[in-house]
C-alpha cells in the first residue's frame, strides 16, 4: 500500500509538472503582437498586452480595445445575398411556405454568423406587424398579399429584400371541418342545458347514432408494466441481498475459523474429549449471546445445531461431516475431515495437528485482512482521481486562459 500511495504522488506531481511545461510552452509560442478580432457584428473587447521597450527595463501593461470585424464592400454584398436566402427559411415559423401564412412569422433581429441587423417593415402592418403576428380577421378565401421588406446594416453598409407574403386561411379537410360543426353543435346543446346539472350529449347527428367514451390512456398498461418491473427488481434485490449475505457470513466463518480452532486445542489439552469441547464451545457462545445480546456468528450457530444432532442420536462422525457441509468453506471440511480421522484412529496427534491448522488459519486471517485492506483502498481510487482532476482543472484552466 506505501508503495502504491508513493506511486500515485509521483504521478500526482509528474502530471502537474506536464501542464505547467505545456502552458509555458503554449506562453513562449504565442505571438501577442496579433490580437484576434471580434467577429462580424460582435461587440468590441478589451484585451490586456505587456508591452516592452516603452520604459527601460520593464513591460507596461496596456489596455488595447479590439472592434469587431466588419465587410469589405465587395464582401457585405455577398454575405447579404446569403443572408437573404436563408431568411426566407427562417421566417416562416410554423408555416409551410410564404405562399400560405396562417401562422405567426419569426422576424429574425440577426442571423447567427453572419453580422448583419436586420429590420423589418410591412406593407399591411395591421395584417402583419413588426413582431411577425399573422390576423386573419375579414380575410377572403384568396387571402391578401403582403410585402415584408428586410433592410440589413452593417457599419455603413444597408441593403434591402422584399418579402412577397400571402395571408391565407388554413385549408381544412372535410374531416376537420365536420369535427368542427360538431364542435359547434356541442356548444349550442351545453347552452340549452345550461340549468340542468349534467349535460347530456346527443345520441344522432345527421342521422348517425353516436357512442362516447373516455380518450384512450396507457395508464393501465403502464401499470402493468411498472407491476412486472417491481417483482422483477424484488427478484433481482432478493438474490443480491442474498449473495451479499452469503459473503458476509462466509467472510464471518473465515474470521472465526482461527479461534474455534484455538478453543479447540486448548479445550483438548484440558483433557476433555472431542465431544465434550464441542458442546462446551457451543454452550458458552450460547450464554454470552444470552447475557451480552452479543452478534450471531454463523459457525458457533452451526456447532450448536451439531451438538443437537448428536444428542438426537446422530452419529458423531456425521454430526461433523454434516457442519462442514453447512459451513460450506474448505478450511471447516478440512477440519472436520480431520476431526472424523483422529476420533476413528485415535487422538494421539490431535493436539499437534491442530496447532499446526491454527498456525495456518492465522495466515489465512491475516491474508484476508490485508484482501480487505486493498479492497478498501481500491474502492476510494475513484474519488481520489476525482478530485485530483478538478484540482487540475482549476490549476490548469487559468493558466491556459491567461494565455489565450
Amino acid at each position: 500500500m506505501r508503495v502504491s500511495r508513493w506511486k500515485r504522488q509521483i504521478a500526482c506531481v509528474a502530471m502537474g509538472l506536464a501542464l505547467g511545461a505545456l502552458a509555458q510552452g503554449m506562453r513562449m509560442t504565442t505571438d501577442y503582437s496579433v490580437l484576434e478580432r471580434p467577429g462580424y457584428g460582435e461587440e468590441s473587447r478589451t484585451q490586456t498586452v505587456l508591452v516592452g521597450g516603452l520604459t527601460d527595463g520593464e513591460n507596461v501593461a496596456v489596455e488595447v480595445e479590439v472592434s469587431g470585424r466588419e465587410y469589405a464592400p465587395e464582401e457585405a454584398e455577398q454575405a447579404a445575398e446569403a443572408a437573404a436566402k436563408q431568411l426566407f427559411q427562417e421566417i416562416l415559423g410554423e408555416n409551410v411556405s410564404l405562399t400560405a401564412v396562417c401562422k405567426p412569422l419569426n422576424l429574425v433581429s440577426s442571423l447567427d454568423g453572419y453580422g448583419f441587423r436586420i429590420v423589418w417593415e410591412s406593407s399591411d402592418s395591421e395584417r402583419i406587424d413588426m413582431l411577425g403576428n399573422v390576423s386573419l380577421e375579414n380575410l377572403g378565401k384568396e387571402g391578401e398579399q403582403v410585402v415584408l421588406t428586410a433592410t440589413l446594416e452593417s457599419g455603413t453598409f444597408s441593403q434591402a429584400f422584399a418579402f412577397p407574403v400571402r395571408v391565407k386561411e388554413e385549408e381544412r379537410n372535410a374531416q376537420e371541418a365536420e369535427r368542427e360543426a360538431f364542435a359547434r353543435n356541442i356548444k349550442e346543446e351545453d347552452s340549452r342545458q345550461r340549468t340542468l346539472p349534467q349535460l347530456t350529449l346527443p345520441d344522432t347527428y345527421e342521422g348517425r347514432a353516436l357512442t362516447y367514451r373516455d380518450e384512450e390512456s396507457f395508464l393501465a398498461g403502464k401499470l402493468i408494466a411498472l407491476g412486472v418491473l417491481a417483482a422483477f427488481l424484488v427478484s433481482a434485490q432478493e438474490k443480491s441481498r442474498e449473495r451479499e449475505e452469503k459473503r458476509k457470513r462466509e467472510a464471518q466463518l473465515i474470521l472465526d475459523y482461527p479461534e474455534l480452532v484455538s478453543k479447540l486445542m486448548i479445550f483438548l489439552g484440558a483433557g476433555m474429549t472431542l465431544k465434550t469441547a464441542w458442546d462446551r464451545i457451543g454452550t458458552d457462545y450460547q450464554k454470552r449471546v444470552q447475557k451480552e445480546n452479543g452478534q450471531m456468528r454463523p459457525v458457533y450457530e452451526e456447532m450448536v445445531v451439531t451438538s443437537e444432532q448428536m444428542r438426537q442420536g446422530v452419529a458423531e462422525g456425521r454430526a461433523y461431516e454434516e457442519f462442514g457441509r453447512r459451513c460450506g468453506v474448505l478450511s471447516y471440511i478440512r477440519l472436520c475431515s480431520l476431526l472424523e480421522q483422529n476420533r476413528r484412529n485415535g487422538s494421539k496427534n490431535l493436539k499437534e495437528l491442530l496447532r499446526l491448522e491454527m498456525a495456518q488459519a492465522f495466515e489465512m486471517r491475516k491474508h484476508q485482512a490485508r484482501r480487505l485492506g486493498e479492497e478498501a483502498g481500491t474502492k476510494l481510487l475513484l474519488p481520489l482521481f476525482l478530485l485530483l482532476g478538478m484540482v487540475m482543472v482549476m490549476v490548469a484552466v487559468p493558466a491556459m486562459l491567461e494565455f489565450l
